[in-house]
């Protein structure tokens, strides 16, 4: 079983450095939750169960939903603490995000940048409309649509959008 779960991680990271871009839903068991180790990328997770977040020089013990937002320039770690644990993880490359022509970079967004907020509560019906959004990214990564990276950066910034109405302003 672990040569298998180190065969799929090679698989991603090769799938990840070909495109900039890869979205996957974590399964239920808890086990794939651990697995945290991308630090070269921006990551989106929308997670539910109970995990201990050390971001930069702050730590977060959050149960229920969350939305993380991990940025390669700022040192992270993740332990999930619960038994039970499912989401999705989104993950890109900078250049993958840029390719929009977005003229503001990722790491001044307040989701991103040192001393903002990477980790919102979320509830139920947040929940399930974020839930929908991973899903769709999960369906246009496998299609063989031409302008599926315009599409999956649309959903990007609409997660992003989403996550800035839910943040207080600073």
């Amino acid at each position: 079983m672990q040569n298998k779960n180190a065969r799929q991680l090679s698989e991603f990271n090769k799938e990840l450095k070909l495109k900039g871009f890869n979205v996957f839903q974590i399964e239920s068991d808890g086990a794939a939750a651990r697995i945290y180790s991308r630090k070269d990328f921006y990551k989106i997770c929308l997670t539910t169960g109970k995990s201990n977040i050390h971001y930069a020089d702050r730590s977060f013990e959050e149960e229920g939903t969350i939305l993380f937002f991990g940025n390669p320039h700022i040192p992270y770690s993740w332990e999930t603490l619960s038994t039970t644990y499912a989401g999705y993880t989104c993950l890109f490359s900078e250049d993958f995000f840029k390719a929009s022509d977005r003229s503001e970079s990722l790491q001044q967004s307040p989701l991103f940048k040192i001393g903002g907020t990477p980790i919102l509560k979320i509830d139920e019906q947040q929940r399930i409309f974020l839930n929908t959004i991973f899903q769709k990214m999960i369906e246009e990564q496998k299609s063989e649509y031409a302008y599926k990276g315009d599409l999956i950066r649309n959903y990007i910034n609409l997660i992003i959008h989403e996550a800035l109405k839910l943040q207080p302003s600073e």
